[in-house]
């Protein structure tokens, strides 16, 4: 058997892994000047307006600014030249090198590069451009469209796009009708939440030696969240911003701040008062009794807003944000209210495609009740107060009459879906002449359920579920807490059967069977047993493990007992060692594997399709205790919302 169906193998048994612009103004100091500016901005910006966009680099500036790791195993990035990428670990006009770089939370360095940016007639001499992301540059990483940051100051020339200095540019990458960002933006908008503006742009592409004029493909242009975004929508910018990773319920970390700098990632200067305001925010969360809880939350929360932002996560069906893993979103303390507000952000697995959370048909049917996976302290709290739970009730009904109806959603994907057919078109063109496909992390995405069929199916679920006509889905918890998990996070089986089935079953027959997954499974022992003792213990599964799945493209070595393999080998040690000698034998192995496909071959036929092998490997991570079990739904209360 082929190396790649070992890799299967491990996969099935535990494979934790996967995880702008049309005219250029100097910022004036006027108010009538910022009106013009912001009048000009409003007419670039629009939910179906398309700009053709045109990108020039020198050889040696491409080469910078591609990532100093090649992508691995999932294709190396375009035109990656690792000798000049390091040329990003220089000086660069005397500032230390990390000026010139962004970082994905992955760990991936991306590295700034000078560029000239050209929009219709105009041409901006000088700007910073670099990649951006952490699953969609991954995902993306063998093709010429991967996501961009254009920063038209980076060098210092005080250049500005109607008062903005940042473009966000996505490249769809998980949404190849290319609409979700721009849709679901456009629903927070329209609900009264602080969001971005967006807007399309179709980018061209000159390299000299390497590209002319080479159609890059069609991008969704996204404002940045930065002193101008905050101006328009507060008023003031002496605020403290944060864009906090992996912090469910907005975890309290202590008393030192510098833990909070790393996790609650301020994208602003913080003072000592607004340093412990934020301490003081989540230790009222995480430690306060309820009747603390409930006396102080207003004097630091802008409840009202945080529960029109959470109606539009769980209308959304938003799941890869605050309401899961706890990212993608802002977080704001308004230095006119000393109050916390929150802002979305990433919204390219909104409408029901976070694999993480089960099937978009289960996701599509969320609870409105309980939207959010497992515990989440803030949410919990909230929903526990009374007034609160019904304020949030009345704002659903509110919106689910407004700015989320059918009507109203299917004539905004109507105007988008006709605004950049012809884009789209020339696109899948130069992606053919390109040899570009979709790559093995993009496959892993369900891109069964439509935009349109989100938007039919969730309206109706949102309505029933009002009228308490409809149960909601809450979907599984994945735990809290600091290190690696034992096994897979839930619902992570739907997430990788689909590669993991196209390893084990090069026919193309769509089913894999038991003998196919036992063979597999040997070949995998034999890889760990180096020594041929004919034992292994957890150590060497985890070890085997980790040497077949390295880490993905940039990221960096794990530390020591966080690598894949350490994450999952306890649960397959546990599961094979029937003995519980602390040693498995080839015969244990592949008697636990055995085991484990006849759990999941519910009709007994001996074979597995992609839904068994989700099944199988779900198998692996039961939820935690504290959390509700897979597919329990609520009722919402009857009565009008």
């Amino acid at each position: 058997m082929k190396r790649c169906s070992w890799t299967a193998f491990t996969g099935l048994w535990c494979s934790g892994f996967v995880v702008a612009c049309c005219g250029l103004s100097v910022g004036a100091t006027s108010s009538a000047a910022n009106q013009a500016q912001s009048a000009k901005a409003d007419a670039f910006f629009g939910l179906a307006r398309v700009h053709a966009v045109h990108l020039q680099l020198s050889a040696e500036e491409w080469n910078t600014m591609q990532p100093a790791q090649p992508a691995g195993m999932f294709g190396g990035p375009p035109g990656f030249n690792p000798k000049a990428a390091k040329k990003a670990e220089q000086k660069k006009d005397g500032k230390p090198a990390d000026a010139h770089k962004g970082a994905g939370v992955f760990g991936m360095e991306f590295p700034w590069a000078r560029a000239v940016f050209t929009v219709g007639a105009s041409t901006f001499p000088d700007v910073g451009v670099r990649f951006k992301g952490n699953f969609t540059y991954v995902a993306s990483a063998h093709m010429l469209r991967r996501p961009l940051k254009i920063d038209l100051d980076h060098y210092g020339n005080a250049q500005r796009l109607h008062g903005q200095k940042k473009l966000n540019r996505s490249n769809g990458v998980t949404d190849p009708a290319r609409v979700r960002e721009a849709l679901a933006f456009a629903v927070y908008r329209a609900a009264g939440v602080p969001a971005s503006r967006t807007a399309y742009a179709e980018l061209t592409l000159s390299v000299p030696g390497k590209y002319d004029k080479e159609l890059v493909g069609l991008y969704t242009v996204i404002e940045q969240v930065d002193k101008a975004f905050l101006k328009a929508h507060f008023k003031d910018t002496k605020g403290l911003l944060l864009k906090p990773e992996n912090i469910r319920g907005l975890e309290y970390l202590g008393e030192d701040w510098a833990r909070y700098e790393s996790r609650y990632r301020p994208k602003t200067g913080a003072t000592k008062a607004q340093q412990e305001r934020l301490i003081a925010f989540a230790r009222l969360i995480n430690k306060a009794d309820e009747a603390t809880f409930r006396k102080e939350i207003a004097s630091y929360l802008d409840v009202d807003a945080f529960v029109r932002f959470m109606a539009v996560d769980a209308l959304l069906a938003n799941l890869d944000s605050f309401l899961g893993f706890g990212h993608n979103f802002y977080l704001y303390l308004r230095p006119d209210t000393n109050r916390f507000v929150f802002m979305p952000w990433d919204l390219d697995l909104s409408m029901a495609m976070w694999p993480a959370a089960g099937p978009p048909e289960q996701q599509i049917n969320l609870s409105l009740e309980h939207p959010h996976l497992g515990q989440n302290k803030l949410i919990d709290r909230l929903l526990a107060m009374n007034e609160v739970k019904e304020k949030y009730r009345k704002v659903l009904g509110e919106l689910s009459t407004t700015c989320f109806t059918k009507e109203k959603l299917l004539g905004d994907l109507d105007a988008v879906e006709e605004a950049i057919r012809a884009p789209l078109a020339r696109e899948k063109r130069a992606m053919a002449a390109r040899k570009e496909a979709k790559g093995p992390m993009v496959r892993i995405i369900n891109q069964t359920m439509t935009q349109r069929m989100f938007i039919e199916r969730r309206t109706e679920s949102v309505r029933a579920q009002l009228a308490g006509e409809r149960k909601g889905y809450v979907p599984a918890g994945v735990g809290f807490g600091f290190g690696p998990p034992k096994g897979l996070p839930p619902g992570f089986g739907n997430f990788l059967a689909k590669p993991l089935l196209a390893a084990l079953d090069p026919g193309k027959s769509g089913k894999v069977s038991r003998d196919e997954v036992v063979a597999a499974a040997k070949q995998f022992f034999a890889y760990c047993d180096k020594e041929g003792k004919g034992t292994l213990d957890e150590a060497q599964i985890a070890l085997g493990i980790n040497r077949l799945l390295p880490p993905p493209p940039g990221f960096p070595p794990p530390p020591p007992k966080f690598g894949l393999g350490d994450m999952i080998a306890p649960a397959v040690a546990k599961r094979a060692d029937a003995n519980k000698d602390g040693k498995i034998s080839l015969q244990e192995f592949v008697a636990a594997t055995e085991a484990l496909f006849n759990e999941a071959d519910k009709s007994k036929k001996g074979t597995l399709d992609e839904a068994g092998l989700a099944a199988a490997l779900n198998l692996l991570s039961p939820p935690a205790a504290f959390d509700p079990p897979p597919g329990k739904e609520t009722v919402p209360k009857k009565g009008p919302a």
